[in-house]
Formats: C-alpha cells, sequence, structure tokens
C-alpha cells in the first residue's frame, strides 16, 4: 500500500504551493505590466523625440512660404515679374535694390537659404540673390519644376535636387525650392522660388537623440527626399495605407516584424517617419525578464528552505502526539519527550487526550448503559402504539351505523375526520400535492363550518392544472387557524378566500379573512419574527415560513399584508414542482 502523506506535510505543501504560484503569477503579471509600461514609455519618448524635430522642421518650412505672399504683392517685384523696366536701367537698379532691402528687412536670409529668385514664365530670371546663375536654364520645363507645379497646394515644393542651373555644380548639398505663382487679374505673370541647401536645412537633427536606425523625410507621393543617419534605399518599409490615411499635423505608428514606424505629416504634406528597431525596444523589456526570474528563483529556492525547516518543526509534536494516541492502551502517560517545543494548541490536545485516557471507560459504561435504557424506552413505546388501521376501521363501523340511520351530515363529517387522520398520521411522504393539501384545507374548514354557523363562509379558487404542484404537509392549517384564532375571534359574518395561481415559475397561494387585521407596529412586529428563527414548540405560522425557506430557499415562504379593521392576508410562494 502506498505511504500517505501526514496532515502537517500536505498542509505546509499546499501553502508553500499557493505562496509559490501567487509568486509566479505575481511576477509573471508584474513583468508583463512593468514591459508594456516600459514599451509604451519607450515608444512615447520616441514620438515626442520625432514631434520636436518635425516641427522644428516644419516651422522652418513655413518661414520659407511666409514671405511669399508679401513679396507677390511688392510692387518692384511685380514690376520686375512683368517686364516693366529695361535692362540695367536706373529704374531696373533702383528695383534690384529695394528688392534687396526688402528682404534684408524681412530677417529672410537664413544659413539654410541659398537664392531667392524672380522668374518669368519663359524661364528668364528677372532677380537672383546670386550672381553664378547658368544663361538660358530652362526653369519652368526642368523634371523637378514640372513635377512640384503638378501639386495644387499654396506653395510649391520640388523635390531634392542638384544645382545644375549654375555655373559650378560642384556643391555638396542637393538644393529643396519651393515656388510660388504670381499672379495678376488671373494672368500668370511669374514665379518666385526660394531655394535651400537641404543638408543646412535639416542640420539641427544631429543636435537630436534621434532613433537609433534613424529617420525619413518622404514627399506627398511618399517618395524619399532624405534618409539621416542609414542611407538606404527607400522600398516601402512602410504601408503607403497609413502614411495616407495622415493627415496634417497627424502623428501615427505602425509596425512590421523588424520596425516600429512612428510618423508625423507636415504642413506641406511632407511625412517624416522615425524607424525604431524592435530589438532595442525589446532590449530593456529583456532585461527586466531577466532580472525577474532570476529574483523569483532565489525567492523560490528560499521559500523551498523556509518551508522544509517549518515542517520539520511542526511534525515532530504531531508525530509524538500521534505515537501517544496509536500506543494507548488505556492507562496515562507521563512521557512528554517530543512536546518541549509543541504549539500551545497541541500541548492542549495532549492534555486533553490524557484527560480523555481517564474518563474512557467510565464513559463506555455510561454510554452502554444509556442504549439499554433506550432500547427499553423504544419498546414502551411501541407496546402503547395504536395500529392507524384500527382507528380506521372504526370510523368505517361509525359511518356504516351512520348510513343505516340515514344520518347524511354524521356520515359526512366521519367520511371527513376519516380523511384528515389518515392525511395526518401517514409519515413516509415529505410533500404531498396541491390538490391533497386544499383538501385536508377543505375538511379543516368543514368543521369549524358545522361548529360555527355563523362565524364565517369560505371559498377555495385553483386552477386544477396546479393540483400537482408539491408542497410541504401542513401549510395551510396554520394559516387558517390563525384566522380563527385572530381576525374572526367573536364576530360573525366573517369570509375567509383562498386563492392559488402561477406566477412564472412559482405558485402563490393567498389567504384572505375579512376580521380586524393589524396596525402598523403589530405588523411590522409579525414580519420581524417571520424573518428570525423558526420557534420551539409548535407548527405555527412562524415555523412554517421556516420550513417552507428551509425546503425552497430564502426567496419562497410567507409574507403578510394587512390593514386594522379591513384584511388581512397571507401569500405563500413555493416552486412550481411536479412528480
Amino acid at each position: 500500500m502506498k505511504k500517505q502523506r501526514s496532515i502537517v506535510t500536505q498542509t505546509v505543501m499546499r501553502v508553500s504551493g499557493v505562496f509559490i504560484t501567487a509568486i509566479i503569477l505575481l511576477t509573471i503579471v508584474f513583468t508583463i505590466f512593468i514591459g508594456r509600461y516600459m514599451r509604451d514609455n519607450i515608444l512615447r519618448s520616441k514620438e515626442e523625440q520625432l514631434v520636436t524635430v518635425a516641427d522644428t522642421l516644419d516651422s522652418r518650412l513655413k518661414s520659407m512660404e511666409e514671405p511669399f505672399v508679401t513679396l507677390a504683392g511688392y510692387t518692384p517685384a511685380v514690376r520686375l515679374l512683368r517686364g516693366h523696366y529695361k535692362l540695367y536701367s536706373a529704374e531696373w537698379m533702383q528695383a534690384i535694390r529695394s528688392v534687396d532691402t526688402f528682404l534684408t528687412n524681412m530677417n529672410l536670409f537664413s544659413d539654410y537659404i541659398t537664392d531667392v529668385l524672380f522668374i518669368q514664365p519663359d524661364s528668364t530670371v528677372v532677380y537672383s540673390m546670386n550672381d553664378i546663375l547658368r544663361s538660358g536654364y530652362d526653369y519652368v520645363n526642368a523634371d523637378w519644376f514640372q513635377e512640384a507645379l503638378a501639386n495644387k497646394t499654396f506653395v510649391r515644393y520640388a523635390s531634392p535636387h542638384g544645382r545644375d542651373h549654375m555655373y559650378e555644380n560642384k556643391g555638396p548639398y542637393r538644393t529643396i525650392t519651393a515656388f510660388f505663382p504670381v499672379y495678376q487679374s488671373d494672368l500668370l505673370i511669374g514665379y518666385i522660388l526660394m531655394e535651400c541647401d537641404l543638408s543646412k536645412l535639416t542640420d539641427f537633427f544631429s543636435a537630436q537623440q534621434m532613433s537609433d536606425s534613424g529617420f525619413l523625410i518622404l514627399d506627398e507621393d511618399n517618395r524619399m527626399i532624405l534618409d539621416y543617419k542609414n542611407g538606404r534605399s527607400w522600398s516601402d518599409q512602410v504601408e503607403e495605407e497609413f502614411l495616407d490615411s495622415l493627415k496634417e499635423g497627424d502623428c501615427g505608428a505602425t509596425q512590421n516584424d523588424q520596425s516600429v514606424y512612428i510618423a508625423k505629416k507636415l504642413s506641406n504634406r511632407w511625412t517624416m517617419v522615425s524607424e525604431n528597431s524592435l530589438a532595442i525596444i525589446i532590449q530593456p523589456i529583456m532585461q527586466l525578464l531577466t532580472v525577474a526570474a532570476l529574483l523569483m528563483a532565489v525567492v523560490l529556492i528560499f521559500l523551498v528552505l523556509i518551508s522544509a525547516y517549518n515542517s520539520h518543526l511542526i511534525k515532530r509534536p504531531f508525530n509524538a502526539l500521534i505515537q501517544r494516541i496509536v500506543s494507548y492502551d488505556g492507562s496515562r502517560s507521563t512521557d512528554i519527550s517530543g512536546f518541549e517545543h509543541a504549539p500551545q494548541e497541541l500541548a492542549v490536545i495532549r492534555s486533553r487526550f490524557e484527560e480523555m485516557a481517564d474518563h474512557m471507560n467510565d464513559l463506555i459504561n455510561d454510554v452502554y448503559v444509556a442504549k439499554l435504557k433506550q432500547k427499553e424506552a423504544e419498546l414502551e413505546a411501541l407496546t402503547n402504539q395504536i395500529n392507524p388501521h384500527f382507528l380506521y376501521n372504526v370510523f368505517q363501523l361509525i359511518q356504516a351505523k351512520a348510513v343505516l340511520s340515514d344520518n347524511l351530515e354524521i356520515e359526512e363529517m366521519i367520511q371527513a375526520l376519516s380523511r384528515m387522520m389518515r392525511y395526518t398520521m401517514e409519515r413516509k411522504r415529505e410533500s404531498v400535492s396541491l390538490k391533497e393539501e386544499l383538501e385536508y384545507t377543505d375538511d379543516y374548514l368543514m368543521f369549524y363550518k358545522k361548529r360555527f354557523t355563523q362565524m364565517f363562509t369560505y371559498e377555495i379558487s385553483c386552477d386544477p392544472e396546479l393540483y400537482d404542484c408539491q408542497t410541504c404537509k401542513f401549510v395551510l392549517q396554520p394559516v387558517v387557524e390563525n384566522c380563527f384564532k385572530h381576525a374572526l375571534k367573536n364576530r360573525t359574518g366573517g369570509v375567509i378566500a383562498i386563492r392559488v395561481w402561477k406566477e412564472e415559475k412559482d405558485i402563490l397561494i393567498l389567504v384572505r379573512d375579512n376580521g380586524c387585521g393589524m396596525g402598523k407596529e403589530a405588523l411590522e412586529a409579525l414580519r420581524c419574527r417571520l424573518n428570525g428563527q423558526a420557534e420551539a414548540g409548535g407548527i405555527g405560522i412562524i415555523n412554517t415560513n421556516a420550513r417552507l425557506r428551509l425546503t425552497y430557499g430564502e426567496e419562497y415562504g410567507i409574507t403578510i399584508d394587512s390593514r386594522e379593521s379591513e384584511y388581512t392576508e397571507v401569500t405563500l410562494r413555493i416552486p412550481y414542482e411536479t412528480v
């Protein structure tokens, strides 16, 4: 036979198991929560960095846009575009100086703005801040110009392009050109171009702690304008649906198997995208998991050692107590080895066990004598019992005499009494049908009616479909008896109405009388008694309510409503159950 573990060992193992499981679960939950918190914080920090850089770039781009409207309405600039002045004339020179002064006053000359040009529709340059432009360069038909011209934005932006429109195209930078079509009376008179050095425009990026994997600037067609840090070839790393869903100023995030991309749409419809490697984001989380696993392992080892030590301390006095019980021979023992450091509870158990050993023989004798007396009492009770069948036979004999004497009233009463005796003395069934309970109550009321003819009348109303519903025995008789003892006492013309109906899954039995009723205080006192404990020594309405609740549950039982000098209603609620 397999050796069973002691209760002490089982208890220690269970408690330790609960603690270990709780620690593991708490560690897992804590790690998941902290991991998500760290991931969200890292991504939030990356997003804030991107927003800072994007807003700075957006601000610089907007600073290039604002002068366009002012220049388009500046008279010398408009006259230059319309060819109003003769080349190198005094008026032309004055207009050039006026534009230079105007641009200087606007603080437009940032280090990243390399040139401002006025170009007529035929690509003729009528103003430039630099004197190193190639003559005859066809700006309007250049690919980068036509591509930007197709956009319908307020200010058109050309993608980064070379400096082939200058005499010396050896600059170490690429150019971004923003231009603004100038109209007069709906007639295009030219363009104002503003060129800036892309590397200087984005020089502040190096001062920011940008993402480890770099970032991209895309034009409105999601083509790469600038790849900061990595020099990669843009090949749809980010879903275009995600990029197209962003509106101006929006910031969003998406990810694939390797990276998380955070994007922000600029005011000129460009998009700045920050690429963040998942491996770098997960790295601190994995470090946290490693620390948590090591910490959990240390705690588990500590718990196992503590559990083993406590098990040894607890088992020693238990084993001594078990040994004493197993070796008990009816005599008292004074050996206390193993109990030197026993808990108080075990010491009390050992002391009480020894006291029990002193009185065991006396208790055995007392129990033996008590059983003998009980057998004698049962035998005496059996000899005094009257066979119920004898009573039934006597009732049948009296009924036969009443029939022979042609006394139908006595015959009816004997039949009713016989039914009531049979119903009362049948103890094998715990529940009866509603029909049987109502028939017993009807016989009970009939006897009262025979005795007090002027005291009351009664009626019983029940749908025959509910007759098979099961209920406890004798639940109506105590309620009806209360009508005679309290409501209709010393009165005439009383009415007792019993009505039965089904309400959803329950059966309701209403017993109503038109007796003296109860005042509010008496009614509240009776309701409090109903909600209390059953009362000893009776089968009254309090005990009937307790029986119903005990049998069917707390939602069932008796409720009472009454109005002084008018009526009393007692409602019994039982579940609808059939055999």
